[in-house]
């Protein structure tokens, strides 16, 4: 085989490792909608948010109208006086996908 062709083949096989580590990465992992319900209750997300997430004395966050990465980054990271940051000794990866996955569905049902 040619030096080349082989580095074309190398060159598309880096960018499909690349291009598939970064969609992995970019996407939600899957979450579970009762689960969800469950942990926003028990990590006290209805105090602030409302039991459903649309009242209370917090910002409104049902409908939810934004992506998994900046909604993890709001609860992972809150830049605010009032919510508390959660990191991941106090709430999984897999909590808060479970209560995205919970508000983003209740978004999409009629």
């Amino acid at each position: 085989m040619p030096k080349f062709i082989a580095k074309q083949y190398f060159k598309f096989g880096f960018i499909l490792v690349f291009t598939a580590l970064i969609v992995n990465a970019c996407s939600a992992p899957e979450g579970n909608m009762d689960d969800g319900k469950r942990w926003y209750m028990m990590h006290n997300c209805q105090a602030c948010h409302g039991n459903q997430g649309d009242d209370g004395k917090g910002p409104v966050i049902y409908p939810l109208n934004m992506g998994y990465r900046h909604f993890k980054s709001i609860v992972r990271n809150a830049n605010s006086p009032i919510m508390p940051k959660f990191p991941e000794e106090k709430i999984s990866n897999q909590d808060v996908a479970d209560i995205y996955t919970w508000l983003k569905m209740k978004s999409s049902t009629p």
